[in-house]
């Protein structure tokens, strides 16, 4: 064993760690310690390293040996099984992540309801619940007017949203957010707040 401009190899104090330098070496190493505090820090540091690279292998699975022998620890050997050992964490954090963004992106895709009267009768639409919805009304014989007033309630007559929509001719178009399972009314009224017409509206699903 030699000294390393009067410091402990790298190495030797690895395998001192281990428990594997001769014994004329390890009285050595224990010699020099007992005066040295940089080598007694690089101990502390080595022996800190492979208890955490100890802790991450034993993840790993190990393959069969025919032999019992005490396995010699060498960094260059475990860089291939770290990386791939990265991948994997990396993998099984972001791959959820990525899946419930497009899950995301796919249920905030407006669903369409046609709302419509027939005859002066109340028809509910349906539509799913928890949506965003396109709701699209047929603004036919209503009194003309370049905006219109919009109000959801429930079946208790609690207004749930608002808002307000630009006509095109006999149809309107709204985006509404998405709302629990039950039934509702869809009010459109003249920007003066007169109501005109009421459609019933129908949401189902498993909430």
């Amino acid at each position: 064993m030699t000294l390393n401009h009067g410091h402990i190899q790298a190495d030797d104090l690895e395998r001192y760690a281990m428990s594997s330098l001769p014994e004329e070496s390890t009285v050595v190493v224990e010699q020099h310690l007992l005066i040295c505090e940089t080598c007694r820090q690089q101990l502390l540091e080595t022996e800190a390293y492979m208890t955490a690279i100890q802790s991450a292998a034993r993840g790993l699975p190990r393959p069969a040996v025919a032999s019992k022998r005490r396995w010699r620890w060498s960094f260059p050997r475990l860089i291939p099984a770290f990386a791939a050992l990265a991948c994997l964490l990396i993998a099984a954090v972001t791959l959820p992540l990525v899946h419930r963004e497009l899950s995301r992106g796919v249920a905030a895709a407006p669903f369409a309801v046609n709302l419509q009267t027939m005859r002066g009768l109340l028809v509910p639409a349906t539509g799913p619940s928890r949506r965003p919805l396109l709701l699209e009304m047929d603004l036919t014989g209503l009194a003309a007017s370049p905006s219109y007033r919009i109000e959801i309630v429930d079946q208790a007559g609690d207004q749930v949203w608002q808002g307000a929509f630009n006509s095109l001719g006999a149809t309107g178009s709204i985006a509404i957010p998405g709302q629990k399972r039950g039934a509702y009314f869809v009010r459109v009224a003249l920007p003066s707040g007169e109501t005109l017409r009421e459609y019933g509206l129908q949401l189902r699903g498993a909430d």
